[in-house]
């Protein structure tokens, strides 16, 4: 039996409901069409417009070296982009984004699909509702070449598969709907490591569920779950070549403790960007909605508890004792809180459901008005250059607009002339490098954080002798004493030996920051890498 049947059974309003406490004007699943298509437009337009952030220039980059895996993630979110740009010939900002985008809208329809079978129709248009404004989804997730939207999306596939088994229900087909969860959760594993805790997630609701408890007397928990585990031979392959330096990377993130046992600052920040990223009413809406399943509900909360409480604990925790955490973590924890809020809005509705139209309408018109005023700040500049001359420290800068200046000059025709190389301080700099001139210029990060730059073995490297070592400058009054760092980070590696120069990037004329142009020389071989493809894969 459907849930929905029980809820209507109980006297819980679903749909239709009654003309006076109905906050819809359309059937749910027609609403949810609209929303969902609208902001699929609106997230096109973005995705062509605002310049590559630096962890998206990072993977279109260092994917031109196809790998099992990743420094920093499992390969599916650096290989999508990678696989638009090998069919389509083009690195261009829409090119990549356009699956990320398009699993965004995707992941929506999945989550109305999901809370719709749990409580209904009504709770399902305000679960997507609230997903689809949230800042975090509308614009990371579901835009930007982060590994964040192939995760959410594979996550919402395995649980809507598993759904009905965990919920007490006997679907046709139940063995095969087990096996697909487990493809669909071995492609989330090989999308971020986050997915490890979803997996905890479901261990728990199997163990602890009479459904789930009913289900691991049968096959298909079990195959689901060695299927999913294939998954991890990607990452756990590539990290054997490599000393387990991804791994050992991500857990040093978030144990980083500066001396300090308990650190609440951080926690405090933790749960103003989740508030932020998730919209703060809703975040509290999410945490009470959590804590009030933890205690009791029906099967379909504490379904959705266990899937949502792990990561966000788990991650609230390591911002406690670390004094380095992200925000976004606790994201996949909070994608199955959405469902929850959408239950919560669902019998809000028939209480105030005009308080509830006005909430998600200042939602729907704030954080697409602030998204459109980041593109507008990032692609002119606009809300500076009336009270600047040049942009300041705190506002537009290196890391958040295209490096067009070295395409647009001579700089990029020189260095191919001298059949050159290009130097970077770090492996920021050097994905905005190297994604502006291409992947016919190689480049080579200075020690310290090359991330996967390092196991990129460009043998082009090794037998070019010019190279020019290319940094960003922010203004700034102390720029000599930059300009003497930049110098001293490349000593000893390379010897300079040509005068420095200066280029400036502006937006529409608005200058920018600086880029300071050194001529330099090997001191010293280079150090072999661990990948020994080149970019581009050919030999």
């Amino acid at each position: 039996m459907q849930i929905e049947e029980t809820l209507q059974g109980a006297g819980v309003a679903t749909w239709p409901a009654s003309g006076e406490a109905r906050a819809l004007p359309l059937h749910p699943a027609s609403q949810m069409a609209l929303l969902v298509a609208v902001f699929l437009v609106f997230r096109i337009g973005l995705a062509s417009v605002i310049p590559l952030s630096i962890d998206e220039a990072y993977a279109v980059v260092v994917s031109r070296s196809h790998s099992l895996s990743y420094f920093d993630h499992p390969p599916i979110g650096f290989a999508i982009a990678r696989f638009m740009a090998d069919v389509f010939g083009c690195e261009c900002r829409l090119v990549v984004r356009l699956p990320y985008v398009v699993l965004g809208s995707l992941s929506a329809l999945l989550l109305f699909a999901l809370t719709r079978y749990a409580y209904g129709a009504v709770a399902a248009f305000w679960a997507v509702a609230w997903y689809t404004v949230a800042p975090f989804f509308l614009i990371s997730a579901g835009h930007f070449v982060v590994p964040d939207g192939p995760l959410d999306f594979f996550l919402l596939a395995a649980a809507c598969l598993a759904a009905p088994m965990l919920l007490g229900a006997d679907p046709r087909f139940a063995f095969l709907r087990w096996c697909a969860a487990g493809v669909a959760l071995g492609l989330a594993l090989m999308s971020k490591y986050q997915a490890g805790l979803f997996c905890i997630s479901a261990l728990l609701v199997l163990l602890s569920t009479k459904p789930g408890q009913a289900q691991l007397r049968t096959a298909g928990p079990w195959v689901a779950g060695a299927i999913a585990a294939l998954g991890l031979l990607p990452v756990v392959i590539w990290n054997m070549d490599h000393g387990w330096i991804s791994l050992a990377f991500q857990s040093g993130r978030g144990t980083a403790n500066d001396g300090h046992l308990l650190h609440p600052g951080n926690l405090a920040v933790t749960l103003l960007g989740q508030a932020l990223y998730v919209w703060p009413p809703i975040w509290a809406v999410a945490m009470a909605c959590l804590w009030r399943g933890a205690w009791g509900g029906t099967a379909a909360d504490r379904l959705f508890v266990l899937l949502a409480a792990p990561p966000v604990v788990f991650f609230d925790l390591i911002a406690l004792v670390s004094a380095h955490s992200l925000p976004h973590w606790s994201m996949s924890g909070f994608l199955f809180a959405f469902p929850l809020v959408g239950h919560w809005c669902g019998a809000f509705s028939l209480r105030r459901p005009r308080l509830l139209v006005v909430s998600i309408v200042v939602a729907a018109a704030v954080v697409p008005l602030l998204a459109t005023g980041f593109a507008v700040q990032a692609t002119t500049a606009a809300l500076t250059r009336p009270f600047f001359q040049r942009a300041s420290k705190f506002d537009v800068n290196w890391q958040l607009v295209d490096w067009s200046a070295l395409t647009d000059s001579k700089v990029a025709d020189e260095i191919r002339r001298a059949n050159g190389y290009v130097v970077a301080a770090n492996w920021m700099q050097a994905a905005k490098l190297a994604y502006e001139l291409g992947p016919d210029t190689p480049i080579e990060v200075l020690p310290g954080d090359p991330r996967h730059f390092q196991f990129m073995d460009d043998r082009r490297l090794a037998s070019q002798t010019q190279g020019f070592f290319i940094g960003a400058m922010n203004f700034r009054d102390d720029e000599a004493a930059q300009e003497k760092d930049y110098r001293d980070s490349v000593g000893g590696l390379f010897v300079v030996d040509g005068d420095a120069r200066r280029m400036t990037q502006r937006l529409s004329g608005f200058p920018v920051f600086d880029m300071l142009i050194l001529p330099v020389t090997r001191s010293v071989p280079p150090l072999p890498a661990a990948n020994v493809q080149p970019p581009g894969g050919q030999p």
